[in-house]
């Protein structure tokens, strides 16, 4: 079996360019009224993020996209071992080292004739954007007298984020489906109006979640649909056994246990089948369906 496909070529690590401020408006143009009409109908291609536990196919859904490009983060190797073992189709992979370097091969994919721009994972991805703004705003200082001092460093990343988002949405309008993949892990939610509960949240910062969940079209949540039994005796909870769980499901709405969303009128819960050159087209299929 031949050895996964190089990545693309990008160009060499530099400074990210900063998107410059927009020209202070002339008295005339600050004066003059919006336009306002009706907007024409228009589907534009998702900006998706898919949060899975893990085992349940985040890579082989990107690897099943069609004219997909699949950029990895470090000691991402999902793929490769699915490639090596038959499981995933032959797909072009860049593997990416530094925030500066992400940036730019996000820049040289314009024009490209991929279709879909996948990144895995998101976790990884944001640990490249935190060693950026702790090299060169902190002097590499990642302690209290740097990086962690009063959390500056976490609010500075959430805006050097944007520039990923911001080159997200160039690639949306050349269109691109662009899909992030998402570690989840499980943590406690403070309940501001009951109880304390536990929920499925991906493996990031809350900052970099809270700036990606809001630019998002579509918040996937991936797990196995799983039955409990023995859950409950009247109104008094106790542990449940699990039976099942071996089938896949994709939850498109919010519920206490997990974040999700879309804004394409979608059923809440999405089958995803066994087979895995199935999976996109099903989901594929959810979204032109409610979008309808």
């Amino acid at each position: 079996m031949t050895a996964p496909p190089k990545s693309p070529p990008a160009a060499p690590p530099k400074a990210p360019p900063r998107v410059a401020a927009p020209a202070a408006p002339t008295t005339a143009s600050a004066s003059e009224p919006a336009a306002i009409g009706p907007v024409k109908p228009e589907f534009r291609p998702p900006r998706i993020v898919l949060n899975g536990v893990e085992g349940w196919g985040k890579t082989t859904l990107a690897a099943y996209a069609p004219k997909s490009v699949i950029l990895e983060a470090p000691g991402e190797t999902g793929y490769e071992t699915l490639y090596g073992v038959g499981l995933v189709p032959e797909v072009a992979v860049g593997q990416v080292s530094s925030w500066p370097q992400l940036l730019a091969t996000l820049d040289s994919l314009a024009g490209s004739d991929y279709e879909v721009v996948a990144l895995d994972a998101l976790g990884g991805f944001e640990h490249l954007c935190h060693e950026y703004v702790c090299a060169t705003e902190y002097n590499g200082v990642w302690g209290e007298k740097g990086f962690a001092s009063y959390q500056k460093g976490y609010d500075l990343s959430a805006g050097e984020w944007l520039q990923l988002l911001t080159r997200l949405d160039r690639l949306q309008a050349d269109g691109k489906t662009t899909l992030l993949l998402a570690h989840c892990k499980v943590a406690t939610f403070k309940n501001p109006s009951d109880a304390d509960y536990d929920r499925w949240v991906a493996d990031v910062h809350k900052l970099t979640w809270s700036v990606t969940h809001k630019w998002a079209d579509a918040v996937f949540f991936g797990n196995f649909f799983s039955v409990i039994e023995g859950g409950r005796t009247g109104e008094k909870p106790r542990k449940g056994k699990g039976i099942g769980g071996t089938e896949r499901v994709l939850y498109t709405e919010r519920r206490d246990a997990w974040d999700a969303k879309n804004r394409y009128g979608m059923p809440e819960v999405v089958d995803i089948p066994n087979d895995p050159s199935k999976t996109w087209g099903a989901v594929w299929n959810a979204i032109r369906k409610g979008a309808k």
